[in-house]
């Protein structure tokens, strides 16, 4: 076979493209080439990644992915601190007390489904990162490696710092959400601040979050910052919390103040705010570099009017974000109309004092008509509405009709107000104002609001919340029951127990009647415990009938006095301890003893035990049987 000569000068002319590619490959490198396709040179995070993965502290992904949004685990977060220790340490602690934790590792499950962090979880362990070997039961379940909270990750990073000895044992953090901090954390947090590891301002809404999770990203500047601390003696101090590009010499800071001024030309933005002290501040930047949001929502340029309170974060003079505060607005006006696209999105045009505005309306939106949940597409025109806008959406419509018809029994009604409860089977209930104009009728005849009574059936038509008309009728209803009380007032009234054993207490109306055994008679002939059935219009009673049947009521107590020249006695009622007054006839009364032996009138006296059997009358009882029970 013959052999394949390369000639000198190929040889040559292929070293020196090698060569070449090898030095421009450095130099591509050497001027900002991008280590990880998803951290591009506008990320806020770029330099943290970059300074932590050249120092193979954390890493990325075989498809040259760094995922600077996906959220660090516990067991993650204390592989990545147990980086900023020399390697040669970490495996001689492991090899060292490798059997002290082995049951810990293994009931715990880090054996089964974290076998790679074993080293650095006994090395955190042995080093009082982690200081209690339970905390372990919280990495791992079912399997599944637990995400770590913004407070824990603090906590691990300062005793990965041994910045213990600095913590301070009284401690007042700044952020809106303090209280939601353990409090075993608070120090901790406190002294990360204070070295620039976190931002002591917090989120834009100036909460710290304690239960949200860490991000990669987020992980990776902290632990530059500790990093730094640790080995370089550096306190930034900083405040660089943000998800926007910067330059990579500077920082990024949040600034809080009110628009005062925001000029776009030529493909920038230049905002001024004027501060807490009322200094005016000026920062600028492309367009295409700024972040404008409200909460998570993307805003406009034109949002940013002056007087709005912004949140900005920039580097140096350059402005990379602003964040509006939320805008809430409570308006009144009437309903127009609605439209919408073929996505479902709904415009609703509202006129609100001599102006027509229109506002989106989402599928969130709470709308209630007249007090009930309802729809937009049941809102009428002219329909007097209550609007509550956050940050240009209409958060809830809360709307009264101009027309609105309801149909009830009468509740309460005075002179100027109604209530009343629908007949039906839902007994809603509604409250309204009358107009001084209403129009009232009462079974077909013209009336005043002073002739309508509860329990009356209305049609009500109601304008904006007030009646303009009523038309009302007597409902007639029959309750049966026992007398067992009469009393006498400017307008009477009758109390009787039911038949479901409830004691009701009704009015006499003007002209009521009264029948006992179908023969008329007068309210003072009735008894107490006359069985009767009363008659009702619209709650008052418009006749009473009563059978010839009276029910006996039996009494037993002391005989207080007895005076048998009025044939009366004065008896301490065991019952309740009042004072029953017994009155009796000699020629019907029957006096006997326990035994059932006839007694005379002389044969009682003074604090003898008595039992009475009687029929109950106004304000006594006329007794039939007196029974001496025991003498005294």
């Amino acid at each position: 076979m013959k052999k394949v000569r390369i000639k000198k000068w190929v040889k040559s002319t292929l070293a020196v493209m090698l060569a070449v590619f090898l030095i421009l490959t450095s130099v591509m490198y050497s001027f900002g080439a991008q280590m990880f396709t998803d951290v591009t040179d506008k990320h806020w995070s770029k330099q943290y990644v970059e300074n932590m993965a050249s120092k193979k502290i954390i890493t990325g992904y075989a498809d040259a992915t760094f995922k600077p949004d996906k959220s660090v685990t516990r067991i993650e977060s204390i592989v990545l601190i147990t980086r900023l220790f020399d390697p040669k340490e970490v495996q001689s602690t492991y090899d060292a007390n490798k059997s002290k934790y082995e049951k810990a590792l293994k009931d715990y499950g880090i054996l089964t489904y974290a076998d790679w962090a074993k080293e650095e979880i006994v090395f955190a362990l042995e080093k009082k990162i982690l200081n209690n070997e339970k905390l372990l039961s919280q990495f791992v379940k079912n399997g599944t490696p637990q995400t770590a909270l913004r407070w824990e990750i603090a906590v691990y990073i300062a005793r990965g710092l041994d910045l213990e000895n600095q913590l301070n044992k009284v401690v007042v953090l700044g952020f809106k959400d303090a209280n939601e901090i353990p409090s075993e954390a608070k120090p901790y947090i406190d002294i990360l601040i204070k070295k620039g590891i976190i931002n002591g301002a917090g989120d834009w809404k100036g909460n710290f979050n304690p239960k949200n999770s860490v991000t990669r990203a987020e992980m990776s500047k902290m632990l530059s910052v500790g990093y730094d601390l640790k080995y370089k003696g550096v306190n930034t101090n900083t405040v660089p919390d943000t998800n926007t590009g910067t330059d990579n010499n500077q920082f990024l800071t949040s600034i809080e103040g009110k628009v005062d001024d925001v000029l776009e030309y030529d493909g920038n933005i230049t905002v001024t705010i004027k501060d807490s002290r009322d200094k005016k501040l000026v920062f600028s930047n492309k367009k295409s570099d700024i972040s404008i949001k409200i909460g998570t929502q993307d805003a406009k340029l034109e949002d940013l009017k002056e007087g709005r309170s912004v949140k900005l974060t920039v580097s140096g003079t350059k402005l990379y974000a602003v964040k509006l505060s939320d805008e809430e607005e409570e308006k009144e006006g009437y309903f127009y109309n609605a439209s919408f696209d073929a996505n479902g999105n709904h415009t609703v045009k509202f006129k609100i004092g001599d102006k027509y505005e229109e506002y989106k309306v989402g599928s969130t939106t709470k709308i209630k008509i007249d007090g009930e949940e309802s729809s937009i597409y049941k809102v009428e025109k002219e329909d007097k509405v209550t609007l509550k806008i956050r940050n240009g959406i209409v958060e809830e419509i809360n709307a009264t009709s101009k027309d609105f018809k309801v149909r009830g029994i009468i509740q309460e009604v005075s002179s100027s107000k109604i209530e009343i409860k629908t007949d039906d089977k839902y007994e809603k209930t509604y409250k309204f104002d009358i107009d001084k104009d209403a129009k009232v009728r009462r079974n077909n005849d013209k009336a005043k609001i002073s002739d309508l009574r509860v329990g009356d059936k209305v049609d009500l038509e109601v304008e904006y919340d007030k009646v303009k008309d009523i038309d009302a009728d007597t409902v007639k209803t029959k309750v049966k029951g026992t007398l067992k009380e009469i009393k006498m007032a400017q307008i009477p009234e009758i109390t009787i127990l039911d038949d479901d054993s409830k004691t009701k207490t009704y009015k006499l109306a003007p002209g009521f009647e009264v029948e006992i055994g179908n023969s008329s008679a007068g309210l003072y002939d009735l008894r107490i415990n006359h069985k009767i059935e009363i008659t009702l219009e619209s709650g008052d009673i418009t006749k009473i009938e009563a059978d010839n049947n009276v029910s006996m009521s039996t009494y037993t107590g002391r005989i207080k006095d007895i005076d048998t020249g009025d044939n009366e006695i004065e008896l301490e009622n065991n019952a309740d301890g009042r004072t029953i007054y017994i009155r009796y006839s000699t020629s019907t009364i029957k006096f006997i003893d326990i035994d059932g032996d006839d007694l005379k009138e002389s044969n009682f006296d003074d604090d003898d035990i008595i039992s009475v059997v009687g029929e109950d009358k106004m304000g006594s009882v006329e007794a039939k049987i007196i029974t001496r029970i025991e003498n005294h």
